[in-house]
């Protein structure tokens, strides 16, 4: 496989789980705003996911439902915005259609003509969780379609590896931002109560958000039956071995797709650098405990997750798909 057509299954993969987990994320922070959390607050905890505050505000003014819909959904100047990365998702896949199956080609370009007849006033016009559902669906179906009919080949763990990759990243923000959004001792000077344990019903409310931004709140409930709180929503999505969104189930499955990449079996010392940072961070995660890594400090653990992931993807494109 040429480093070019690599490069663009890896980037198919990471703007496709981009745009869901956007679309995930909007959609849950709306309906906090309709169940009583100031809009403000709300909203700029998307902007600190994403970290684009800055960006946000050299095109709004303002910060509310319909501008930070506008931003994230339909701004093509932002390249993070759903219509931006399901756009780049379908250029990546249109280079390389003769090595994907047509039936996943028509699933993105099917969703980025679908999105050419929606705007921000179409989107509030109805009901914004209905056209959220419709880009959620759509990622399921590129994710149906790709276990179905694509090859187990290079091509399919390229695509795997930005999927995977991508959703830990996103993983780590969320809980990382939302983390100190909730925490009580964190806000107005509100003492917090109970050690590890939350404040009252809002931040109860709070920490469910977190996890249906992710999808993980009945798995959450089957898996932590003594109730929500902070040690327990760590564990399930920085820890947990079998949730798909974990983001040690995340890593795990990226190493494993490098490893058939670069044909070393899985007890195998690593032969590059992606192969070595991924290990590394895969081995820590195996090993950690959820109370550990809160006393130790929650903020700089997932900061320092996040950047080894950066750094990650990094290796990867230097190694693997640098065609210049």
């Amino acid at each position: 496989m040429l480093s070019r057509e690599a490069d663009a299954c890896f980037w198919i993969g990471r703007y496709v789980e981009r745009a869901e987990a956007t679309a995930r994320m909007l959609d849950v922070h709306y309906h906090a705003t309709l169940e009583g959390v100031p809009g403000m607050l709300a909203w700029e905890s998307v902007l600190a996911i994403a970290d684009c505050a800055e960006d946000f505000h050299k095109h709004h003014d303002q910060l509310n439902e319909r501008t930070a819909i506008q931003y994230f959904v339909f701004d093509t100047s932002n390249p993070g915005s759903i219509v931006s990365a399901l756009t780049y998702a379908r250029e990546n896949a249109r280079s390389i259609r003769e090595m994907v199956a047509s039936e996943i080609w028509e699933c993105l370009n099917m969703v980025y003509l679908e999105l050419k007849e929606w705007d921000v006033d179409r989107a509030l016009a109805g009901t914004p969780h209905a056209f959220f559902t419709k880009i959620k669906n759509a990622a399921h179906l590129f994710h149906g379609i790709t276990y179905r009919t694509q090859l187990l080949n290079e091509t399919r763990d390229w695509l795997r590896v930005g999927t995977f990759l991508e959703r830990a990243d996103q993983t780590v923000r969320l809980l990382d931002v939302k983390y100190h959004d909730l925490l009580p001792a964190t806000r107005a000077g509100k003492p917090e109560i109970g050690g590890l344990g939350v404040g009252g019903p809002a931040d109860i409310h709070g920490w469910i958000a977190v996890l249906r931004s992710v999808s993980a709140f009945e798995m959450y409930r089957k898996t932590h039956r003594e109730g929500i709180h902070p040690a327990g929503v760590v564990d399930f999505l920085v820890l947990n071995p079998i949730f798909p969104a974990s983001v040690r189930y995340s890593i795990g499955q990226t190493e494993e797709a490098l490893r058939r990449v670069s044909g070393t079996s899985p007890s195998s010392p690593a032969t590059c650098d992606p192969e070595r940072l991924i290990g590394r961070l895969r081995a820590e995660l195996n090993y950690a405990r959820a109370d550990e890594i809160i006393v130790a400090g929650l903020h700089e653990y997932l900061e320092s997750v996040q950047k080894r992931c950066t750094e990650i993807g990094g290796s990867i494109t230097k190694t693997y798909l640098s065609y210049q």
